[in-house]
């Protein structure tokens, strides 16, 4: 655990738990309590986690600022008991009380939940009581303006909707669940996402994400739609990927080309999702949003790998539509694109003929 800590940049936190050793080597019962609250964190063993630290108390052993990372996610991350938001809280107060520092995991993991649980004044008022307390949100990430708490209360709602609720996917839980242990990790998407409209020329679109940003300090909605739907892909759940996005559509978030990227892509390696992965490239496309190389070709790989007559007149034909609406491919790019694609040449051919010819 020493070494994990470490790794986790925790070098401090780790001296702290694990600095009483004796002459034998023997862990300190901080240590020992630690590691065991540790382990039930885990294996999401709340009452285990709690029972070990009424028993810590009991013993006499106060606990240090990592045993209070722990104790604050336990109970945080386990919504099936109201309870456990009141001591979460309770847990993380009482850190700020004893002047200890505490890192962004388990303040993140508190705010989802209250943010699930609890109305828009409770969120609030927990944010106005650790301030109170010297709490400084901006050195926790925390960057949303006053004027936009509302709309970040829900995008918190929804992260911790992701994955807590029992509806969702058991993969696509797994997956943001792995995804919140590391702190920065939706900054790192926010990031992501920028670059990626602006490295293929959506520069207007990659302005307003990024004035978005700037304006509300939150992450923006499509962001975090566009995550769930790369999730199901990743899982090869198309089917999944395709509810996600029209679940993003019914709470009124516009996609924008990264979403129709992912989703298009995901789509077409299945063959059974061609006809959806064609429809939305035809739909980005009447909004005025033009795929990349890689998007386009993918969806002309999907019509080849299904080596069928009928599949390879349809994807000519497709091909046509997309020469009608304006579409004029960087050469340079596809050619760069198809040179590492095991896709059936002659159809590659033949459509690259058109796009480069016009010919029908």
């Amino acid at each position: 655990m020493f070494n994990l800590m470490v790794d986790f940049g925790l070098t401090e936190k780790a001296r702290e738990v694990f600095k009483p050793l004796s002459d034998l080597g023997i862990l300190s019962l901080l240590a020992v309590f630690t590691i065991v609250i540790s382990s039930y964190h885990t294996s999401r063993k709340t009452e285990s986690a709690l029972k070990v630290y009424h028993r810590m108390i009991a013993t006499g052993v106060n606990p240090a600022s990592f045993t209070y990372t722990h104790l604050i996610c336990v109970p945080a991350e386990d919504f099936s008991n109201v309870k456990y938001l009141r001591l979460a809280k309770k847990y993380f107060l009482e850190t700020l009380d004893k002047g200890m520092k505490i890192n962004p995991t388990p303040f993140w993991n508190l705010m989802k939940a209250i943010a699930y649980r609890e109305p828009l004044e409770k969120f609030k008022e927990f944010l106005q009581q650790i301030k109170a307390k010297g709490f400084i949100l901006h050195d926790y990430g925390f960057y949303y303006k006053e004027a936009y708490l509302a709309k970040a209360r829900e995008t918190l709602k929804m992260q911790a909707h992701l994955v807590h609720n029992g509806t969702v996917d058991k993969d696509v839980r797994t997956y943001f669940y792995m995804k919140c242990i590391f702190p920065g990790h939706i900054q790192k998407l926010t990031n992501k996402m920028y670059t990626a409209l602006l490295h293929d020329g959506n520069v207007e679109e990659a302005t307003k994400f990024r004035n978005e940003v700037e304006e509300t300090g939150m992450e923006p909605m499509v962001l975090i739609h566009t995550s769930v739907i790369k999730a199901y892909l990743k899982y090869g759940k198309p089917k999944g990927a395709l509810e996600a996005y029209l679940a993003m559509l019914a709470a009124g978030v516009a996609p924008n080309s990264v979403t129709y990227t992912v989703l298009i892509k995901g789509l077409s390696a299945d063959p059974d999702f061609i006809g959806d992965a064609t429809k939305y490239l035809l739909e980005m496309m009447d909004k005025g949003k033009w795929p990349n190389a890689a998007t386009f070709t993918a969806v002309i790989e999907g019509f080849a790998k299904q080596e069928d007559k009928a599949a390879e007149e349809e994807g000519k034909e497709f091909v046509r539509v997309m020469i009608d609406k304006g579409f004029v491919p960087n050469a340079k790019a596809m050619m760069e694109v198809l040179r590492v694609r095991p896709i059936a040449r002659s159809v590659l051919i033949e459509t690259w003929s058109i796009l480069a010819l016009g010919k029908s």
